[in-house]
């Protein structure tokens, strides 16, 4: 990563862009220059260079600021042999002591000798650093299909799953094992009746199945208005028939379909198998949304550009431990669950005890669901639900307590991966920069 960053104060402040570039284990130069003056760090990977001349007043009256400019420039760093290397921590909590101490007297020396002598642990306050639990690449099975069956009868409320909208005169396909399998992956097959009878409200997706041509012959104008009215209130449709008459093809198009498959063959023998490959792979897709063309504006893209440059060559551990580690810096707790077709599994975490929880929770938990939907964090959730329950069992715990805040990773439209974090009940801070980097850190690993 040689690459010179530069942006705005106001899409990362000064304290948030030195714990992303900490973090990250970055060596180089961070320049700041806002109305307060300016300075320059010596960065070593990730460790903060400090010497005897450091004006640390300045830096922390600069660091206050939200409005300026930045540049980190990567590259050796030459030690001078009198510096003393600090964490980001550390770092800012000295610069904000040392703005203290001036509020407190006029007294124009900072005691920098302290930090020199090692005593920067006291003068700084710093908390230690997190024990990270990372956990087996492989987890022990889980029966998350019980679990998930538990949940539909106890709390049907705490589910969203993808409602799935049929419309077939056999059913017999899509029972037994397909709806065994779609449901694991957070969706819902409803069979539905006659193509006049059937409205979008509460579907996310519609799919048509005729076996044969002969199936809409004479109602060929209900099959068009069906796929119409779907494309207009916006929820995809899936036809899977037979594709051999150019014209009706071209009307169905002309509707709004959304994807044209031959006629689903069922789970049975190898062409089978196929069909209900193809088709849950279309389901899926659809079902995750058009994807976002461009990236997003303002400081999202500005975070996501800086985190990519950043990690350019970092192995995915590394990345872990880098987001455990800026997310310990505001939270006494946290875990990073990777989304999966059918579960949602914990990789690492900090502060809760991992190795006494499951580990994965099924597809389909609402309060899970609902960040992937709403690409938005949550920042309190009812501990006493059902789906804050199992997520609590999940990560060891009895209970997590109200304010505890669920951030989706990855930017764009793909939610890889969701992190969860609390403060043991304490009132969450502002999260709002940590949450971005958090996102787009995440969304690298996951």
């Amino acid at each position: 990563m040689m690459r010179v960053l530069t942006g705005n104060l106001e899409n990362l402040a000064p304290q948030a862009l030195l714990q992303l570039v900490a973090a990250t284990g970055a060596t180089g130069v961070l320049e700041i220059v806002c109305h307060a003056g300016s300075v320059r760090l010596e960065i070593v990977k990730g460790g903060v260079l400090a010497s005897p001349g450091v004006d640390l007043r300045l830096i922390g009256r600069v660091f206050q600021h939200v409005e300026g400019t930045y540049c980190f420039t990567p590259g050796e760093v030459e030690d001078g042999g009198d510096e003393v290397t600090l964490d980001a921590v550390e770092f800012l909590a000295a610069a904000r002591n040392a703005v203290q101490s001036l509020k407190a007297s006029f007294s124009s020396e900072v005691d920098v000798e302290t930090l020199i002598a090692g005593e920067v642990l006291e003068m700084s306050m710093a908390a230690v650093r997190p024990a990270i639990h990372v956990l087996p690449p492989q987890p022990v099975e889980n029966p998350l299909d019980d679990l998930l069956v538990d949940l539909e009868a106890s709390a049907p409320e705490e589910l969203l799953l993808a409602q799935v909208g049929v419309v077939a005169s056999d059913p017999r396909p899509w029972r037994g094992r397909l709806d065994r399998e779609w449901r694991r992956r957070g969706w819902q097959v409803r069979l539905l009746g006659v193509p006049q009878d059937v409205e979008p409200d509460g579907l996310d997706l519609l799919l048509v199945h005729h076996q044969l041509s002969i199936t809409r012959v004479g109602s060929e104008d209900d099959w068009i208005d069906l796929v119409s009215r779907f494309a207009a209130a916006g929820v995809p449709v899936i036809w899977s028939g037979p594709l051999g008459d150019p014209i009706w093809v071209a009307r169905v198009v002309d509707a709004g379909v959304s994807f044209l498959l031959p006629a689903f063959q069922g789970d049975g023998g190898e062409v089978g198998q196929r069909s209900v490959a193809a088709l849950t792979t279309v389901v899926g897709r659809l079902l995750r949304g058009p994807g976002v063309a461009v990236r997003e504006a303002g400081a999202s893209a500005a975070v996501a550009d800086l985190v990519d440059t950043l990690l350019y060559g970092v192995e995915a551990e590394e990345i872990i431990g880098a987001l455990l580690q800026l997310a310990s810096t505001r939270l006494t707790r946290g875990a990073m669950f990777s989304v999966k077709q059918t579960a949602f599994r914990c990789r690492a975490g900090f502060g809760y005890p991992l190795e006494l929880g499951s580990g994965a929770l099924p597809r389909g938990v609402g309060l899970l669901e609902r960040v992937i939907r709403t690409r938005e964090p949550i920042r309190d959730i009812d501990p006493v639900g059902a789906g804050a329950v199992q997520l609590a069992r999940s990560l060891g715990v009895a209970q997590l307590p109200q304010a505890t805040v669920v951030i989706p990773l990855g930017m764009g439209s793909e939610v890889d991966g969701i992190f969860v974090g609390d403060r043991e009940g304490e009132p969450i801070p502002d999260l709002e920069e940590f949450a971005l980097i958090i996102r787009r850190l995440g969304g690298a690993v996951v």
